[in-house]
C-alpha cells in the first residue's frame, strides 16, 4: 500500500492558542488541515521551537484516522537553516537578487558607454546630415531609456538592501532557534480531510502581572470610584513568533502538578539516650512541627497521668512570684496578680495591661502540663519520671532531629495553604515575537470602590497624603506585582502590592493634597532636681508638640489621620511619662479611644509583623476637618533621666529595616 508524505513548515501555519504558565513554560496549540490519503500518511512538521519538550507532544483531531507513531527530535545539523522561511535563507535570497540587479545595472551602463563610443566614430565623410539627424534622435531616445532603466535598477537595489538590513536587524533581535521536528504516522481507511491538532510544551517563556490604578477627582475631591487596569508583561524567546494568537495566562507552576498523593508516616516519641540528638521525626529534611517544653527544671509538677489519659488524684499546685512591682513605659503602675499559676508568663504589658496566662498546648488547664495536656511526669523529654523505664529502642526506626526551643519560648506555628491556580484569558488576539522583550497585554479593567483617607506625619513631612484603600470585589485574584498610580491622567507614583484575594483590601498613595496646610511645632523645658541622701539627681524634660491642620477645600475632610511618635528607651534609667493625650496610656495596641471632643479619637497604631504600636511609641489621632476650618492637636510627655554628669542622653530615630 502506497505511503503519502506531507512536509510542513510550521511558520507557514499560524499558532492557534498559547497558555503561559508561571513555571517559565507555555503550551502551544497548532492546527494543520490535511487531506489524508487511503493507507499510511507520514506528516513531517519542521521549524518548531528548539525549546520544545520532546516528550510533551500530543496529536489529536484525526477523526476516524488512527495515529501510529509520533516522534519529536531536535535537528543537530544546519539543515534547519536552509528552510525557505529561515533568516539565513531569506538573506541569502535577497543577496542573490541584489547581485542580479547590480549585474543588470552594469550591463546597461556598458550599453550607454558603447553607444557613446559608436557616436564618436561618426563624421561628415560617412554620414549625411539627414542621417546624422536621424541618428541623434535615436541616440537621445536610447540614452534616455538607458538612464531610466539604470535609475529603476538603482531604486530596486536600494529596496533590496533595506530588506537585507531589516532582516538582519530582525535576526539580531530574535532570540531562540527553530530546529524542532515532529514526524507523525497516520493510517486512514479512506481519503479524508482532518484538522490535525498539535499540542506541545516549550520553555524560555515568562509572564508577570502589572497594574495601573486610575483615580479621578470631582471638584478637587477624590472620587470613591477607581479602576484597576490588570495587565501582564509576557516575554518569550522560544524561536517561534506568536502572531495573532489566543493568549491565556495561568498561575500554575510545575510544583503544583500532582505527581502522587503524599502518605502519612507513623510518629513516635521515645526516650533519647545520653549525648544524642534531642528528638527526631522519621526521614524528614526539616521538622513538620516544633515541640515546646514550657517547664523549666524548677517548675516541674509530677502527675500520675498517662500520655493521653485523664488526670489522677493529684493536689493542686500554686506558686507565687515575689518581686518588685513592674511599671509600664510611661510611668503608669502595672497591676500584678497576687497568685500566678505560671510565674514566667505573669508579666504586664508595656503600658500596664496584664498579660493573660497562656493556654496549654493541646487544651489543658492553666497549670503546667505536658505536651498533650497531661503526662506521667513533668521531667524534660529524655529523662525518666515516676519510675517508668524508658521504652526499648527499635533499630528499625530512624528518627530525624527536632531542635526543641528553650523553656518559656512560644510554640512555633507552621501554616501551609492550598495553592490557588487561576487562569486569565486575554481578550482578542495577541502578538508576542520571540525577542526576549517584555510585551504588555491587557487582562481586564476592574472597577472598584475606594476609601480615601487624609494622612499626615508632620514630624517627618508636614504634608497631607491621600491614601486609597481598595477592596477587591472582583472575581479575579490579584497577584503580587508593581502598581502605577494615575490621578486625573497624570502619573503620581509607583508602588507594589501582594497577593489580593477576593474580598481582601490593598492600599495605594494618590500623592499629596496641596490644599490642606499642616504646621508642626515642638518645645521643651528641662528641670533639674536636687538629690538627697537617698535620692539621685535627676533631670526632667517636658516636651510639647502642637499640630494644626487647615482645610482649604470647599468640602469637609471626614477621615483625617495624624500620626506621631513618643520616644521610648531600652535603658531602665530613663523614664518616659505620657501626659497628653492622657487616655492613650491605658489603651491597647489597635484600640481607639474617644476623647469626647467632637469625634476626636486617639490610639496606638496597629501592630504590623509585631512592630509599631505601643512598643515603639507610635500613635495616631483620627478626626474630621470642616471646609475652610482648622483643628489643633497637642501631645505632651516627660523624660526623666539621671543627671549625674557622667551620661549624656540624646533622642534619635531608630534604624529601619527595609
Amino acid at each position: 500500500m502506497a505511503s503519502t508524505t506531507f512536509t510542513i513548515q510550521a511558520s507557514e501555519h499560524p499558532i492557534k492558542s498559547v497558555t503561559v504558565f508561571k513555571s517559565s513554560r507555555a503550551e502551544i496549540v497548532r492546527s494543520f488541515n490535511l487531506a489524508l490519503q487511503r493507507g499510511q500518511n507520514k506528516v513531517e512538521i519542521r521549524g518548531l521551537s528548539s525549546s520544545i519538550d520532546t516528550h510533551s507532544v500530543r496529536v489529536s483531531g484525526l477523526g476516524q484516522a488512527r495515529l501510529f507513531d509520533v516522534v519529536c527530535t531536535l535537528a543537530k545539523s544546519r539543515a534547519a537553516s536552509y528552510a525557505p522561511d529561515s533568516s539565513s535563507e531569506v538573506i541569502r535570497t535577497l543577496l542573490v537578487k541584489k547581485s542580479e540587479l547590480e549585474g543588470e545595472r552594469t550591463v546597461r551602463e556598458q550599453e550607454s558607454h558603447l553607444l557613446l563610443q559608436y557616436a564618436k566614430t561618426l563624421n561628415g565623410e560617412h554620414v549625411t546630415p539627414s542621417q546624422m539627424a536621424q541618428f541623434l534622435q535615436s541616440y537621445v531616445e536610447q540614452g534616455r531609456k538607458i538612464v531610466q532603466d539604470i535609475s529603476q535598477l538603482n531604486e530596486q537595489i536600494v529596496q533590496v538592501t533595506r530588506q537585507i538590513e531589516a532582516e538582519r536587524e530582525r535576526t539580531a533581535s530574535k532570540q531562540g532557534t527553530a530546529s524542532g521536528n515532529v514526524d507523525i504516522v497516520i493510517f486512514a481507511d479512506a481519503e479524508t480531510s482532518v484538522d490535525l491538532k498539535l499540542t506541545y510544551i516549550v520553555s524560555s517563556v515568562n509572564w508577570k502581572p502589572t497594574y495601573e490604578l486610575h483615580a479621578t477627582t470631582e471638584n478637587g475631591k477624590p472620587s470613591p470610584s477607581v479602576a484597576l487596569h490588570y495587565r501582564a508583561r509576557v516575554t518569550q524567546s522560544t524561536g517561534e513568533d506568536w502572531n495573532n494568537v489566543s493568549l491565556t495566562l495561568s498561575t500554575i507552576t510545575s510544583d503544583s502538578f500532582v505527581k502522587r498523593i503524599p502518605q502519612l508516616r507513623p510518629v513516635k516519641i521515645q526516650q533519647r539516650p545520653h549525648n544524642a540528638a534531642p528528638f527526631a521525626f522519621a526521614n524528614q529534611t526539616k521538622p513538620a512541627a516544633v515541640v515546646s517544653n514550657f517547664l523549666s527544671n524548677q517548675d516541674q509538677v509530677v502527675r500520675s497521668e498517662g500520655l493521653f489519659g485523664a488526670a489522677g488524684n493529684n493536689a493542686n499546685v500554686q506558686r507565687t512570684q515575689n518581686g518588685p512591682q513592674q511599671k509600664n513605659l510611661f510611668g503608669m503602675p502595672a497591676q500584678v496578680p497576687v497568685q500566678q499559676a505560671q510565674p514566667t508568663f505573669g508579666q504586664t504589658s508595656l503600658f500596664g495591661q496584664p498579660a493573660p496566662n497562656p493556654p496549654a498546648t493541646f487544651g489543658g488547664g492553666a497549670g503546667p502540663t505536658s505536651l498533650f495536656g497531661s503526662a506521667p511526669a513533668a521531667a524534660p523529654f529524655g529523662s525518666t519520671a515516676g519510675g517508668v523505664p524508658p521504652p526499648e529502642e527499635d533499630d528499625e526506626d530512624d528518627f530525624e532531629e527536632i531542635h526543641g526551643p528553650a523553656p518559656i519560648t512560644e510554640p512555633t506555628t507552621i501554616v501551609s495553604e492550598t495553592p490557588v491556580a487561576v487562569s486569565f484569558s486575554v481578550h482578542g488576539e495577541s502578538t508576542i515575537p520571540s525577542d526576549g522583550i517584555e510585551h504588555q497585554v491587557s487582562v481586564a479593567v476592574l472597577p472598584f470602590k475606594a476609601k480615601i483617607s487624609y494622612i499626615t506625619i508632620p514630624r517627618i513631612d508636614p504634608r497631607v497624603f491621600l491614601q486609597c484603600e481598595v477592596e477587591n470585589t472582583s472575581e479575579y485574584r490579584i497577584l503580587a506585582g508593581p502598581v502605577t498610580v494615575i490621578l486625573d491622567d497624570s502619573y503620581v507614583s509607583k508602588t507594589s502590592i501582594n497577593d489580593i484575594n477576593t474580598g481582601d483590601n490593598f492600599e495605594c498613595t494618590l500623592g499629596d493634597d496641596a490644599a490642606t496646610k499642616v504646621t508642626y511645632s515642638r518645645s521643651g523645658k528641662t528641670v533639674k532636681s536636687d538629690g538627697g541622701t537617698f535620692s539621685e539627681v535627676t533631670s526632667t524634660t517636658t516636651y510639647t508638640t502642637k499640630i494644626s491642620v487647615r482645610n482649604k477645600h470647599q468640602f469637609d475632610i471626614t477621615d483625617l489621620i495624624v500620626r506621631e511618635v513618643i520616644p521610648t528607651s531600652d535603658d531602665k534609667r530613663a523614664r518616659i511619662i505620657l501626659r497628653k493625650p492622657a487616655a492613650l496610656a491605658d489603651a491597647k495596641d489597635g484600640e481607639t479611644v474617644d476623647l469626647k471632643n467632637d469625634g476626636l479619637k486617639v490610639g496606638w497604631e496597629p501592630l504590623v509583623d509585631g512592630k509599631g504600636g505601643e512598643k515603639e511609641g507610635k500613635f495616631e489621632w483620627k478626626w474630621k476637618v470642616g471646609s475652610a476650618a482648622k483643628v489643633a492637636l497637642e501631645a505632651e510627655w516627660e523624660i526623666k533621666v539621671p543627671a549625674d554628669g557622667a551620661t549624656t542622653w540624646m533622642e534619635g530615630f531608630a534604624a529601619m529595616k527595609i
